[in-house]
């Protein structure tokens, strides 16, 4: 029988899930819209996402530029920030699945992370018939089961695009940084989402950023705690996999491919079908854990941004209506925003009290628990491969295995991809 995940523990609720994460989650989504529309002004057309972690901000992002475009006065200013909006990196963005999962002691992260920048080069340098990229799209293909052109945007990255990260320690990043320059990525720009206000980087890696910042490559938004990070799709909504036995196989064959164990997929999976959570599990539609907790943190995260929205205009609505010259306005206005905070601050308590009221009605189901994972992803990946075998890491990888005549099977789709020599961006994919 298979063993049930367990609850959340208290901590959780007490350190992560509070009002003030939820208020500085959005803070810091409010900051990286601003960046992403003054670089997107420079020239900065496309985001590059490479870690789970950083999605909840970016959707957040978007969600305060939309905030900002309803609430202007006019029709053809509203037009026209739709405009900006549908042509900004907010609608040309590319997720390449970075994250490190080495599974023996001769693999790195340092060498997953220059894989993955490989493929990116190629994307970037449109060499469409590099066997990095090439080994991608039988990737994508042949075991997530997803057309190749879903995979990235049809507006393909240019040498300046925005690489937005989260950080912790540094080190991940700073093995990103360190491959971006073997394979000539020098003209991105990095916008590092940093976990207790920066002060859990380490002095090493801390110089590697402060560098890129002076030569105007990088700014850092705080953070007091990445309660997402890590934390599997339920946070984040996004599904990343790996297949370490498969790139065994290709790492042994092909010379080219010594770095190529971190390769991976991901997809994109809140939605769920409507049925109670012990007839859904085993369903390859069923994520009702997943998308509670989702929707939930994502909720509160909007009311945050919406009421931080109103704080930002009270000033314009009361000059507007009493006038700026009305005997203590300063005051009047200043009262005016913390009745919106207090107001603020009720909402998240209540949506977070209905939060947890939610996920214990789950049990014995846990978003946060890997075995909940497990349990969701393994009814997706046996839809597509019926004799596979499902792990999920600490950090909610989803690790898949097969039989050696599917990788026999693998190994010669990948063989006849690479030989065809084919531009894999040719056709659909524009080069502008």
């Amino acid at each position: 029988m298979t063993a049930l995940p367990g609850a959340i523990p208290s901590a959780i609720w007490q350190n992560d899930f509070t009002a003030d994460n939820l208020i500085d989650y959005a803070n810091a989504s409010r900051q990286l819209s601003s960046y992403i529309r003054v670089l997107c002004q420079e020239g900065f057309r496309h985001l590059v996402v490479p870690s789970r972690g950083s999605v909840p901000f970016i959707r957040a992002a978007e969600s305060a530029w939309n905030l900002e475009l309803r609430a202007l006065p006019t029709y053809q200013e509203r037009y026209q920030q739709n405009m900006e909006l549908i042509g900004s990196p907010f609608m040309q963005e590319l997720v390449l699945p970075f994250s490190a999962d080495p599974n023996d002691a001769t693999q790195t992260t340092a060498a997953i992370r220059r894989y993955w920048s490989r493929v990116l080069a190629a994307i970037v340098k449109r060499d469409g018939k590099d066997p990095y990229l090439g080994f991608y799209k039988v990737l994508v293909e042949r075991l997530a089961k997803r057309s190749w052109l879903s995979a990235l945007p049809r507006d393909l990255p240019q040498e300046k695009f925005i690489f937005i990260d989260t950080v912790v320690s540094g080190r991940a990043i700073c093995e990103i940084i360190d491959a971006f320059q073997e394979v000539g990525l020098a003209h991105c720009y990095f916008i590092l989402i940093a976990d207790g206000n920066g002060n859990e980087i380490a002095p090493k890696y801390k110089r590697v950023i402060d560098d890129l910042v002076s030569r105007d490559r990088c700014t850092i938004i705080c953070v007091k705690r990445l309660f997402t990070e890590d934390r599997g799709p339920a946070v984040s909504g996004v599904w990343s996999t790996v297949y370490p036995q498969m790139l065994n196989a290709v790492r042994n064959k092909y010379a080219w491919a010594k770095d190529a164990y971190g390769a991976g997929t991901f997809y994109h999976q809140v939605s769920s079908s409507q049925v109670e959570p012990v007839e859904g599990i085993g369903n390859s539609e069923y994520n009702m854990p997943v998308t509670r907790m989702y929707a939930s943190i994502s909720t509160g995260i909007f009311t945050a941004l919406h009421s931080l929205h109103e704080m930002d205009v009270v000033e314009a609505k009361l000059a507007s209506t009493v006038g700026r010259n009305t005997a203590g306005f300063d005051s009047l206005v200043a009262k005016h925003r913390s009745e919106i905070e207090v107001s603020l601050r009720r909402q998240l308590d209540y949506q977070l009290f209905r939060f947890h009221k939610t996920i214990e009605e789950l049990k014995p189901y846990t978003p946060l628990d890997k075995l909940t994972t497990k349990l969701l992803s393994s009814p997706r990946v046996l839809q597509a491969h019926a004799t596979a075998i499902v792990d999920v890491s600490s950090s909610h990888l989803v690790r898949v295995t097969f039989k050696d005549n599917e990788v026999a099977d693998f190994m010669r789709e990948v063989d006849c991809e690479l030989k065809l020599g084919k531009d894999v961006l040719a056709d659909w994919f524009r080069n502008r």
